[in-house]
């Protein structure tokens, strides 16, 4: 889908996307590294961004934070094998070295150089530079980074992102003894914005410009991560229901403020998010896109902004004017910047509410620097969260804005110059153009337009009205548009160069989004996708227009009175979508390894007595999952003792925020701990059952939950061990010759294959280590039969405690020219204590934890589902108590349908390897 997803940002005024590269994804084992099988073919991804028109910001780490497993690290390093993290330590440095060597290879040869998409590179991610010294171990890995990245090939700029505004890091302009980059960055996350309360939060940062001009002043402003939403945590609110993050105010706000501060590159951080480990299964961070794809008001709003910095070049050069509370306006409670370019004095006034946060309607005056001397203007508004830049001495084309009190969207060059403006329903603009004395105008549209001439400049006035208004003058079209109209107006460029100019654009309006467009042989072809059918309006300056064609349907085009052309194009709301009820549910047992009578001869024996991690471990011998080959995913343990005189059983584990554990004896549940929000390692002192009890080999089974290992803002971070850290029976005498925790052998199973990574299509994250996952009952094409399989259901659940897994087919048929995002739903009954992992095509795309929650819808992509064809679903799901566990809910959804011609419907199978009889080895 990175093909889809580019286009939707190139389309909304993105010209670049930065895109981390995980060492954790491309290298299961050590020594071992894959940029080839499906996934992972970043060939693919640098061919696509340039297929779109995008370049590429490179961001390979090696520590790359990102609320990803380990921040990215190899997990082949969570023994602790890697030395001290992110210094410039002998043993990390032999450790990334390779990793760097290859992604580092793979980034130069996709340079802007040489005909590639990549322009910056970013090294490391947020590392504090706390000590300027040139022997400062953080200064020397600096430049052991750049030094190794340089040997690999790549000559772009090398770029590094601030925490914040926590020190000062890395930049030339500021104590640099090494280790500085070309381009500083800073990043910045100011909204403070609540899930539930859209009146908290809402505050920007006015000292940005001073930040940048104390640290980084020959350098242009960049913000590397600009606040594009916020993550929300295990047991907090789904993204959904953030409506303040998904205001698209914030966008009007915070990112015209920051060009107000005269910064040059914005990247936001999530414009577009997926599955993560720190927080429950969705990271759709409230972005602009949706995670489901789809278009969000608050990119809508954003495109607004993008599409006007596209081609305002005069604001790569500039100075601050003056700003302030009450500059240049008639109100103390309003703030203005006013930046100026020193070559084509192109002035830029960013109006905000003094209070950002305030919702009142604020109207007032403000006095505009011209070239014909100082204007003042009436009737400027701010419709609460509202922020606004107007323009003076403004070239557009051949022509020349003396001011603007309207926001410009965006202009073009055809046979005529034409300017979009937008303002809200009943805002009042004003703009002034240079005229002759016989300049005359024409208006089709609600609004109410008045011209007025004097003196060589023709003042407009007018009051936006619904949907669209055309003005025609002087050899320029002027497109005023009322702001939620303006969200459907697209500028598709005619060149597959990131950097558009303004006669290399076609001007469309209607459409939910316009990807690509074109014109030959008096047709104007239209690729985009629509929900709703409607008016699609075309301007490409070309007389010869009769036809449009619309996803390959040729419509015959009307002209309109100022030389545009439209059609009504078709939506996807009128189609049918029959999505299948799951049924035909065949179940079996996935825990097989609570009973004694158990093979387990092939396990590995958990025997180290010493480990390299810097987490010393509680008791011994060592049980740190990480020891023994296994990474991710849950992972089983077998403890094995003798004697009846144990009471108790203390056991402390670790699996990441809101994981959890379960322990049997002898089949016999005993308990452990269901899991916490916030914490990442819980400790439980367990009965034993005198009635469970033997003489001798007792089997305690624990099965111990994974959400990731710890970024570095974790002590020890990605060296914190998962599963067991320590283990002890109580109530016994330490003189019957058994060790000091009373177990005589511990035994360990974790994914199939371990570091090996024998599906690295899926990659080596997918899977854990339950017994239905070892044995690839999720992949297409296993068939399960009889009489392992019966015929039980989710929503016939367990009675007790225990693992089910639940495996059935569906088929879908959805039309070749529609998108339509699926997800599926689950629900539990009330007091629900359990957890269930989905898979879809043999890739787990969901944790549902019912009794911390919050996230009951998972969405998963085409590729991973096919659209016209057969599906496999299975469920694993753990009673974690012996009040058992059922589903009443397990339902596929559609997030939305739109008619498209991208090729949502192809022969996926690439990304969808099925099963075969190797994975019975793993039983």
């Amino acid at each position: 889908m990175w093909l889809d997803i580019f286009q939707k940002f190139k389309a909304s005024g993105f010209n670049a996307i930065s895109v981390y590269f995980f060492w954790s994804y491309h290298s299961p084992a050590e020594g071992v590294y894959d940029f080839e099988a499906s996934g992972k073919n970043v060939q693919r991804l640098f061919d696509y961004a340039k297929q779109a028109g995008i370049w590429i910001i490179a961001r390979p780490g090696p520590y790359c934070n990102a609320e990803t497993n380990g921040g990215g690290l190899a997990l082949w390093g969570s023994d602790g094998s890697m030395g001290t993290l992110r210094t410039s330590e002998a043993t990390y440095y032999e450790s990334w070295q390779p990793w760097v060597a290859q992604i580092g290879a793979l980034i130069a040869s996709n340079e802007i150089t040489k005909g590639g998409p990549v322009i910056l590179s970013q090294i490391e991610n947020e590392l504090q530079e706390t000590t300027h010294s040139a022997t400062n171990t953080l200064v020397v890995y600096m430049e052991q980074l750049e030094t190794a990245f340089r040997a690999a090939g790549v000559t772009v700029p090398f770029s590094h992102n601030e925490k914040g505004e926590r020190s000062m890091s890395w930049s030339t302009d500021y104590e640099d003894v090494g280790g500085a980059v070309n381009v500083y960055g800073l990043d910045s996350y100011p909204g403070g914005l609540s899930c539930t309360n859209v009146n908290t939060g809402f505050s920007v940062v006015r000292n940005y410009y001073q930040w940048f001009s104390n640290y980084s002043y020959t350098q242009p402003n960049f913000f590397p991560e600009f606040e594009g939403g916020y993550f929300t945590p295990w047991g907090g609110s789904f993204y959904d229901a953030c409506t303040a993050e998904h205001d698209p105010a914030f966008a009007d706000v915070y990112y015209k403020n920051n060009i107000g501060q005269r910064a040059t590159l914005q990247s936001l951080y999530m414009a577009w998010g997926a599955a993560a480990p720190v927080v429950y299964t969705s990271y759709d961070y409230s972005a602009p896109l949706r995670e489901t794809r789809e278009i969000q008001d608050k990119l809508s709003q954003t495109k607004l902004i993008g599409l006007f910095t596209r081609v305002s070049t005069d604001l790569l050069k500039t100075y601050m004017v003056g700003n302030g509370t009450g500059y240049a306006t008639s109100s103390t409670g309003i703030w203005t910047w006013e930046i100026r370019n020193p070559d084509t004095n192109a002035g830029f006034y960013v109006v905000q509410q003094a209070t950002t946060s305030s919702q009142a309607s604020v109207t007032f005056s403000v006095n505009l620097d011209t070239s014909q001397g100082t204007i003042s203007v009436p009737n400027v508004n701010l419709n609460g969260r509202q922020s606004k830049i107007l323009v003076t001495d403004y070239n557009f084309g051949s022509h020349t804005l003396l001011y603007c009190s309207a926001d410009i969207l965006t202009y073009g060059v055809f046979d005529k110059d034409v300017l979009v403006l937008y303002l809200e329903n009943g805002q009042v603009g004003q703009f002034a153009l240079e005229s002759s004395l016989n300049s005359t105008q024409k208006i089709y549209g609600s609004s109410n337009v008045t011209a007025t001439p004097s003196a060589g400049v023709t003042t407009f006035t007018y009051t936006q009205g619904a949907g669209q208004t055309v003005v025609e003058f002087d050899g320029v079209l002027i497109y005023l548009l009322e702001q939620k109209t303006a969200w459907k107006f697209w500028a598709p460029p005619t060149t597959t160069n990131p950097d558009v100019k303004p006669n290399e654009q076609i001007f469309v309006l209607g459409p939910y989004l316009v990807r690509n467009s074109s014109v030959s042989h008096g047709v104007v072809h239209i690729s985009g996708d629509n929900d709703n059918s409607t008016t699609i309006e075309v301007y490409t300056g070309n007389s010869d227009i009769q036809t449009i064609d619309w996803n390959g349907i040729r419509l015959d085009a009307k002209k309109t009175y100022y030389g545009s052309v439209t059609a009504r194009i078709p939506g996807a709301s009128d189609r049918t979508i029959s999505l299948p009820a799951l049924d035909n549910w065949r179940s079996a047992d996935s825990l097989p390894e609570k009973n004694p009578s158990y093979d387990d001869s092939k396990w590995i024996v958990c025997n180290k007595t010493t480990t390299l991690s810097p987490v010393a471990a509680l008791t011994k011998p060592v049980l740190f999952s990480s020891d023994y080959g296994f990474y991710t995913g849950a992972k089983i343990y077998r403890g094995y003792f003798d004697g009846l005189n144990y009471t108790t059983v203390n056991i402390t584990a670790s699996g990441g925020l809101a994981f959890g554990w379960t322990a049997w004896l002898n089949g016999a549940l005993v308990g452990g701990n269901v899991g916490n929000a916030s914490l990442t390692t819980t400790n439980s002192v367990l009965t034993l059952p005198t009635s469970s009890l033997k003489t001798s080999n007792n089997l305690l089974t624990v099965v111990v939950d994974y959400h990731g290992h710890d970024e570095t803002s974790t002590a020890k971070g990605v060296e914190n061990p998962r599963g067991i850290l320590g283990a002890s029976l109580i109530g016994f005498s330490a003189s019957n010759g058994t060790s000091s925790t009373g177990f005589k052998l511990w035994k360990i199973q974790g994914n199939a294959g371990g570091s090996s990574n024998i599906d690295p299509v899926r990659g080596p994250m997918n899977e854990g280590g339950l017994y239905g996952e070892r044995l690839g009952w999720p992949l297409p094409s296993f068939v399960p039969s009889s009489p392992q399989f019966g015929h039980s259901s989710p929503f016939d659940g367990l009675n007790s405690s225990g693992i089910e897994f639940y495996t059935t087919t569906f088929h879908l048929d959805i039309d070749s020219d529609l998108d339509v995002p699926l997800g599926i739903e689950l629900s539990a009954p009330s007091e629900t204590i359990a957890r269930v992992m989905v898979w879809v095509n043999g890739y787990q795309y969901g944790k549902f934890v019912p009794h911390i929650g919050p996230q009951t819808r998972f969405p998963f992509p085409p590729g991973v589902v096919n659209n016209r064809g057969l599906n496999t679903l299975a469920l694993s799901l753990w009673a974690m108590t012996d009040a058992g566990a059922q589903l009443d809910t397990v339902q596929l959804i559609k997030y939305g349908q739109y008619q498209t011609d991208f090729a949502f419907n192809q022969d996926w199978s690439y990304l969808q390897p099925g099963w075969n009889k190797s994975r019975l080895a793993y039983a």
